[in-house]
């Protein structure tokens, strides 16, 4: 399985692995900001797990001798500088992740509604696995959506009622996507739309309390009202 084949690379690339290591436990701020998440894990196993995942297990698992070797063999020169990207990236994300706690901290009496929806968008962004586990081309954007939530949070403090409003128009499209992630988790049949959707509610996101940082494709809640009701009836 996926975590097997994952354990057999690392035991291949031992020694390069652990000059991974060693360059990612240098970045002391970064592994400060890591640990407030609150997990076991460790920045650098999780920086190693994303880079052997986007080194070799792309397309598909090797199901035989022969065809991992072949997968070490594509995938050994990319390794190092995949690990390094992705240690920049997570260092970006855990950046403007540690100034939104702080300005959280700041808001968050005079403003608890906002301060809860935004600290619990926060931990659905970066739970404790979100390095290896989100996929590159979503973890990409999360600078972005942190740098949203700064940004609503900046305007707050000015015009609360606003917030409120674009909240409102957030919170049933939100709400109804939550209980069906629940319920298929519950029955075990996930859809790829709707974790799709998911990430579109994060560009909502975007839309309403950020729209000078625009995004990648045309979101409204009406678009998406409409797009959850034929992602049901399907």
């Amino acid at each position: 399985h996926r975590a097997g084949v994952r354990r057999l690379l690392a035991l291949a690339f031992r020694e390069r692995l652990r000059d991974i290591e060693r360059a990612v436990a240098k970045e002391h701020a970064a592994k400060m900001l890591f640990a407030a998440i609150g997990s076991k894990a460790t920045l650098e196993k999780e920086i190693v797990a994303a880079a052997l995942e986007r080194s070799f297990l792309g397309a598909s698992l090797p199901m035989t001798r022969r065809e991992f070797a072949a997968c070490c063999e594509e995938g050994r020169n990319r390794l190092t500088l995949i690990a390094q990207e992705i240690q920049r990236l997570a260092g970006s994300i855990l950046a403007e992740h540690g100034g939104v706690q702080k300005k959280l901290a700041a808001l968050a009496k005079g403003f608890p509604d906002a301060a809860a929806d935004v600290k619990q968008q926060c931990a659905r962004l970066l739970h404790p696995h979100f390095v290896s586990q989100t996929p590159w081309q979503r973890l990409q954007h999360f600078p972005r959506y942190l740098k949203a939530v700064s940004l609503r949070l900046d305007k707050l403090r000015a015009d609360p009622a606003r917030d409120a409003r674009l909240a409102a128009e957030l919170a049933p499209l939100h709400s109804a996507w939550q209980r069906e992630v629940a319920a298929r988790q519950r029955s075990g049949c996930a859809t790829p739309e709707i974790e799709q959707f998911g990430w579109l509610l994060e560009e909502l996101r975007v839309a309403l309390f950020a729209q000078e940082l625009r995004t990648p494709v045309p979101v409204s809640a009406k678009r998406l009202a409409k797009l959850w009701q034929s992602i049901r009836s399907a």
